[in-house]
């Protein structure tokens, strides 16, 4: 059955939140625990305007990636897939339509913060064309590394910035077959 990758009207706390939430067990089994502590403030809104995209398949959304619009970058800030289908080209499918979205939208860059040593996190995304980059590429970027000191991620492993150029990754449709 074909996977639909297509944009969310916004996040649901209900059905994005639970996928959420089973990928983060992910991170529990890895960790021992979560790698945040889950009652830590967030990045304060800063009027930065939020998109979603997910990944469908028959009705049944099975993942997303929840985005930012920070000046000229795109921000990828949290990538889910349900994981029972994880490990099918989801996740890459849905990061290949971010970057297709960015390049349609002239995006200077999309960024995002990750664990480095997790394998579905730096390795992962390497695979799909971001690189390790050791600046913040904006102040926006530098407040997200006194954010992830407040939530405790640092204390569980290096994080680091990547960044992807769109123009210099590999295009991708706006959906895809898994």
């Amino acid at each position: 059955m074909p996977v639909e990758i297509r944009a969310a009207a916004g996040f649901d706390p209900a059905l994005h939140g639970e996928i959420e939430a089973a990928a983060d067990e992910l991170f529990r089994g890895h960790f021992g625990v979560l790698p945040w502590d889950e009652n830590a403030a967030g990045p304060a809104e800063d009027g930065h305007r939020e998109r979603l995209i997910e990944a469908v398949e028959d009705g049944k959304v099975l993942g997303f990636a929840r985005l930012l619009e920070v000046g000229e970058f795109l921000h990828l800030e949290q990538l889910s897939v349900r994981p029972d289908r994880a490990r099918r080209g989801i996740g890459a499918a849905l990061v290949a339509a971010v970057l297709t979205d960015a390049a349609a939208r002239g995006v200077r860059a999309v960024t995002l913060r990750t664990f480095a040593d997790v394998p579905w996190n730096a390795p992962f995304y390497e695979r799909c064309g971001f690189r390790t980059v050791t600046d913040a590429p904006s102040r926006f970027h530098t407040e997200l590394v006194h954010t992830e000191a407040r939530m405790g991620l640092l204390e569980h492993g290096e994080r680091v910035h990547m960044i992807a150029t769109p123009a210099d990754t590999p295009a991708a449709p706006s959906s895809r077959r898994t």
